[in-house]
């Protein structure tokens, strides 16, 4: 063989073992990202679940607003307010 053989394909094994090296380089890039992301999503999923339950509650509370009796029972138990003629009481266990 010749010393221009020998170079030339110890070249060609040397760009090989670059091209894999890299390859390998970016798929090891691509899985950490891939990670990242489904780290990412799962955080998203847990803020999604969280939102939903407020909404679930305020639905709610929006839908007792709506019944006279809720009213009637927030307007007594947390603004103290009576019906014309009701005298209110209070009880010396409340202080």
């Amino acid at each position: 063989m010749t010393i221009l053989r020998k170079i030339i394909e110890r070249f060609v094994i040397l760009s090989f073992v670059l091209i894999i090296a890299y390859l390998g380089f970016i798929i090891v890039k691509q899985e950490v990202y891939m990670t990242e992301l489904d780290q990412e999503t799962v955080v998203t999923q847990s803020r999604l679940d969280k939102a939903k339950q407020i909404n679930d509650k305020l639905k709610q509370e929006k839908a007792n607003l709506e019944k006279r009796d809720y009213i009637e029972k927030v307007a007594r138990e947390e603004l103290g307010m009576t019906k014309p003629g009701e005298v209110p009481y209070i009880s010396s266990e409340n202080k």
